[in-house]
């Protein structure tokens, strides 16, 4: 190792922990970013370079850097996102949050030649705002922030393992099933956010037909049925009902499971489940009665509008207990539990009966 690479090493050992304290900020600042941006991602990852890494880089390279101050990737930070289009919305943040070294920043995306393979992120090099508060000392810092997909970060990943670097030397083969891969992922990332896209224009269709009284042939999914319970004006109403029998609030809880639940008990359109809570409302209230009243709970999930509706459905339309306890078993997971709810519900059904005829 030559003098002007053991001064860079030196460098860094005097600067190391400064970096580690840089590398915290820098993640705290990302996660703000997407937190406050409403952007689910993967991750985020930081981390320093360790000193062998280092010499390793200055061997590879010892030309390139006459001082340690070039060197701009000591830490590098990573956020991973799960749709294509998000890189540039935590990037447009990124800038507004760092100070950016454009000429050394690149968006690595546009740079792959038409006929070349390869699947690359967008990387800025910054550093810290001064007078934004940040200690002095960390504002001198160079660092990397890299933004890529779940199949942009997939792709460098199994690319770094295996370590080809470019399409250079690389036999035309092998060369030409990397470029395949990478297409098929550039094409996975846009259906990604395809796919997206029409489930928010779909959940968005629901939400006015559920709010104009429209929705009766939509199709219960995972989707209307969480809508409904948060929209309806007439399932809202029960469940207001249902939490003043013992003053309680409600908590929203996707009521995923249900969806099953409904299709076992024939109900496969939210107009069925509008039929099904107009006309067992009161007996679902009578059942809730019995359940809740004189109880401590003061938190009920807004799922259980759907628990009662449906367990009074098994009792108006003549189901058996043998046939409840089979109905139970799906949101039981256990025979013999479900079995014993179900001699519950049809013994509280015969005493509610027996009180209404006396």
């Amino acid at each position: 190792m030559n003098l002007k690479d053991r001064m860079i090493i030196e460098e860094y050992r005097k600067s190391r922990n400064n970096f580690i304290l840089l590398g915290d900020t820098v993640h705290n600042i990302l996660s703000e970013i997407v937190d406050s941006a409403g952007i689910q991602i993967l991750g985020i990852e930081h981390r320093v370079k360790t000193e062998n890494s280092l010499i390793g880089k200055l061997t590879r390279v010892s030309d390139r850097y006459q001082s340690f101050i070039e060197l701009t990737d000591i830490l590098g930070a990573r956020v991973i996102t799960f749709f294509s289009d998000d890189v540039d919305k935590v990037g447009k943040q990124i800038e507004q949050r760092f100070k950016i070294d454009w000429e050394n920043s690149c968006d690595k995306r546009a740079l792959i030649k038409a006929d070349s393979f390869g699947y690359l992120s967008l990387h800025y090099i910054c550093l810290l705002p001064e007078n934004a508060g940040y200690p002095e000392e960390l504002c001198k810092l160079k660092f990397e922030i890299q933004i890529r997909t779940v199949l942009q970060h997939t792709w460098a990943a199994i690319n770094h393992d295996i370590g080809y670097k470019s399409e250079f030397g690389v036999p035309r083969a092998i060369a030409r099933e990397f470029s395949r891969v990478a297409g098929l992922l550039e094409i996975a990332d846009d259906e990604f956010v395809r796919v997206r896209d029409n489930m928010n224009a779909y959940t968005h269709e629901i939400r006015q037909r559920i709010i104009h009284d429209t929705a009766d042939d939509v199709p219960i999914d995972l989707i209307s049925l969480r809508e409904y319970v948060r929209l309806n004006k007439n399932m809202l109403a029960f469940l207001n009902a249902l939490a003043a029998i013992n003053g309680a609030e409600i908590s929203p809880i996707p009521p995923d499971d249900y969806v099953e639940q409904l299709n076992w008990l024939h109900k496969t359109t939210l107009g069925h489940l509008q039929v099904m809570l107009e006309e067992n409302k009161e007996l679902a209230l009578q059942l809730a009665q019995k359940a809740l009243a004189g109880t401590d709970l003061d938190i009920l999930s807004s799922s259980v509008g759907l628990r009662f509706l449906c367990r009074a459905e098994l009792l108006a339309k003549g189901y058996t207990q043998s046939q409840a306890a089979e109905f139970l078993t799906l949101a039981t997971g256990n025979r013999q539990r479900a079995e014993r709810q179900a001699k519950y519900l049809f013994d509280t059904y015969k005493n509610l009966k027996g009180a209404g005829h006396d």
